[in-house]
C-alpha cells in the first residue's frame, strides 16, 4: 500500500509543480506542446517497446482491441441517448465527455509502475480506443446530433492512425510478437534511456495543461458529465471484472482502464465540434485528478 500511495502522490506532486511553475511564469502552457512532441515521438514509443518486447501473442489480444473499440461505441451512443433532448452542443459534449480514454499519456505510465507486464494489454485496448478517438467518435456524435458535416473515409482514418508514432509502434511490436522476434538486450538498454523519462514528462505535461478555472454557469454542466462518466465507469469496470472470461490479472488491468481520464483527442474533438475550449480543458483536467485518486484507491484494493 505504501508504494502505491508514494507513487500516486509523486505523480500528483509532479503535476502540481508543473502547474505552479506555469502560474509563476517560468513555463507557459505552450511549452506543453513541445513536451507532447518529445513524449509522442520518443519516450512513449520507447516505453511501449520495453513493455511489449518478448510478449507471446494469444487470442486475448484480439479481444482487447475489440473491447477497446466497442466500449467507446457503447458510451458514445449512451451519452447521445440520455441527452437526446439537449441542444446539439451539450449533447455532443456529453458524448465526448463520457467516452475516450487517455492511455498513452496517463494510464500507461501510471499502471506501468505497478504492473510492468500490463503494457501489452494496455496497448491492445488502446488500439481499439484509438480507432474511435481518431475519428469514429466524431462521426457518431455528428450523426446522432444531426450535425453531419464529415464523411467517413477509411483511408483518412488509417492515415491519421499511422501518423501517430505510438500507434505505429503498437502495430510493429504486435507483429514482432506474432513472429516471435525479440529486440536484443543491448539495443533495449538504449531504448530504456528514453523510456525512463516517460512517466515524469507525461505528468509534467499534464501539469502544464492543467486548467482549474471555470465559470460557475459551466460548472453544473461539467459536474453532470463527470458524474455520468464515473458512474458508467463503475458499471463498465464491474462488467470487465465479473463477466469477462479472462485471467484475473487482465481483468484487474481492465478495471483500471475503465477509470482512465478523458482522452486528449476527445477534448480536441469536442472543441472542434463547437464546445467551449475553456470548459473542455477544465473537464479534461478534472478527470485526470479524479482518475488519479480513484485508480490509486483501486490499486490499493486490487493489490
Amino acid at each position: 500500500m505504501g508504494s502505491i500511495i508514494l507513487q500516486a502522490t509523486g505523480f500528483l506532486l509532479i503535476i502540481s509543480v508543473a502547474y505552479l511553475l506555469k502560474q509563476g511564469g517560468l513555463f507557459k502552457q505552450s511549452d506543453g506542446h513541445l513536451l507532447s512532441k518529445v513524449i509522442v515521438n520518443l519516450t512513449l514509443p520507447a516505453a511501449i517497446i520495453l513493455g511489449f518486447n518478448g510478449v507471446e501473442v494469444n487470442s486475448i489480444f484480439f479481444y482487447l482491441i475489440l473491447i477497446g473499440f466497442l466500449t467507446n461505441v457503447v458510451l458514445v451512443f449512451f451519452g447521445g441517448f440520455i441527452w437526446k433532448k439537449k441542444d446539439p452542443i451539450q449533447q455532443g459534449f456529453m458524448m465526448f465527455g463520457i467516452s475516450g480514454y487517455n492511455i498513452g499519456n496517463f494510464t500507461l505510465p501510471f499502471v506501468q509502475g505497478f504492473f510492468s507486464t500490463a503494457v501489452p494489454f494496455l496497448c491492445m485496448f488502446d488500439m481499439g480506443n484509438a480507432l474511435m478517438l481518431s475519428g469514429g467518435s466524431t462521426i457518431l456524435v455528428e450523426k446522432m446530433t444531426g450535425k453531419s458535416e464529415s464523411k467517413f473515409s477509411a483511408l483518412q482514418s488509417l492515415k491519421r492512425l499511422f501518423s501517430s508514432p505510438p500507434f505505429t509502434v503498437y502495430i510493429l511490436m504486435f507483429f514482432l510478437a506474432i513472429f516471435h522476434i525479440t529486440i536484443p538486450k543491448n539495443v533495449l538498454s538504449y531504448v530504456h534511456l528514453f523510456a525512463s523519462g516517460n512517466a515524469f514528462l507525461s505528468m509534467f505535461m499534464i501539469g502544464l495543461y492543467l486548467e482549474i478555472s471555470i465559470q460557475k454557469t459551466d460548472l453544473k454542466l461539467v459536474s453532470k458529465v463527470l458524474v455520468t462518466r464515473y458512474l458508467l465507469a463503475t458499471v463498465v469496470a464491474c462488467f470487465f471484472y465479473f463477466v469477462l472470461p479472462f485471467p484475473l490479472f487482465i481483468r484487474k488491468v481492465l478495471v483500471l482502464l475503465a477509470f482512465a481520464p478523458i482522452g486528449s483527442l476527445s477534448t480536441i474533438s469536442s472543441i472542434a465540434f463547437g464546445c467551449k475550449a475553456s470548459v473542455a480543458g477544465f473537464i479534461s483536467s478534472a478527470s485526470i485528478i479524479l482518475s488519479l485518486i480513484i485508480m490509486t484507491g483501486i490499486l490499493i484494493v486490487l493489490l
